[in-house]
């Protein structure tokens, strides 16, 4: 399987459907057109633990996007996505003992609700980040799913600890969108664009607010759920697949062959043989990562190109430079930016 059929032939989590055509709806749209551009029908709105291809998933975001003429869908569909639409996974943050328990179920079992991100969890002297990895080159809906997922979690920080978590700032990698401002009546705390990467900032104390309706029963019952449909998922994935997400989590820091093949619970020479059958390498899968990865920051952020070279594991930004006139002779990084940058959703 190639790196453009992986992301082409990856199945997706229906979950939040009805939500996105109930919003179509209410705005006027037209949910039949909507679902028809995306090839998609009435049959896969209501079935529990349903999937479609990303491509539906694709062309349904941009065809809802469009027949309400709103860039800013994402902020409206995330701010909508109340902690009961997440199932499993919501019932078990809710029950959660406190705010980091909460955020680390969710970055243990996001897989459940999206293999397109990765959460996790970062903590210095004075605060906490809650970092959303991006694990796929998203293309022109990037900024939608980015602004779901963002409001969406500030909705569960808000819930489980009974409005007592206030964020510090909510940070975005990727341009400031011309509708910028509407993102004040969204998020009570700053928000900064062209960040290094996608953040939910915290105070550090806020970590051991209670959650109001802690449960330890009822948080243990729902995880072990959780943990049979991440095994289930799991088992549905290539290996190729599986280790973009451990290349996505890593932001950069890659751990070795070794590690991967014990995180995987296998012996590197079955890891091996086993990437050998799908006709890849693990050097191979991650300089694809690392070129997809290349191509998004370049042409969809504001970073430099030493930001982008120290996110994606380069120690020296002549490395990268050296890396990336190989995938593109004679072209720089720069002279990349240049020729094909856009404002994505702006």
């Amino acid at each position: 399987m190639t790196k453009k059929q992986e992301l082409k032939d990856q199945l997706l989590p229906n979950n939040y459907l009805p939500n996105l055509l109930n919003l179509v709806s209410s705005r006027g749209g037209n949910v039949a057109h909507v679902l028809s551009r995306a090839g998609l029908d009435t049959r896969h709105v209501e079935p529990l633990n349903a999937t479609i291809r990303w491509a539906q998933f694709h062309d349904i975001i941009v065809a809802a996007r469009e027949e309400i003429n709103e860039p800013g869908l994402g902020l409206y569909l995330g701010s909508q996505l109340t902690i009961t639409t997440h199932g499993l996974l919501g019932l078990a943050a809710m029950s959660s003992a406190n705010l980091e328990e909460t955020a680390e179920l969710a970055g243990r079992y996001i897989a459940t609700r999206t293999p397109l991100v990765a959460l996790r969890l970062e903590k210095n002297s004075r605060y906490a980040f809650l970092n959303i990895d991006e694990l796929f080159v998203l293309g022109d809906i990037r900024t939608t799913f980015l602004e779901i997922l963002a409001e969406t979690l500030q909705a569960v920080v808000r819930f489980v600890s009974g409005n007592q978590c206030q964020l510090q700032e909510v940070r975005f990698a990727f341009q400031e969108p011309k509708y910028s401002r509407l993102y004040q009546a969204f998020f009570d705390c700053p928000v900064v664009f062209n960040a290094p990467a996608n953040q939910l900032v915290l105070n550090i104390a806020d970590l051991a607010l209670p959650c109001i309706l802690a449960d330890a029963q009822a948080k243990q019952q729902a995880a072990q759920q959780c943990q049979l449909l991440l095994s289930e998922w799991q088992a549905k994935q290539n290996l190729s697949g599986q280790i973009r997400l451990i290349l996505g989590r890593a932001k950069g820091r890659f751990p070795s062959y070794e590690q991967v093949a014990d995180e995987l619970a296998m012996a590197p020479r079955t890891l091996r043989r086993r990437l050998a059958e799908e006709e890849t390498s693990y050097q191979q899968l991650v300089e694809e990562w690392r070129q997809d990865m290349a191509h998004q920051y370049l042409t969809t952020t504001g970073l430099s190109i030493q930001q982008i070279a120290y996110v994606l594991g380069y120690a020296d930004p002549a490395n990268f430079g050296r890396a990336f006139r190989k995938w593109h002779p004679g072209v720089s990084p720069s002279q990349y930016r240049l020729q094909h940058q856009t404002r994505l959703n702006v």
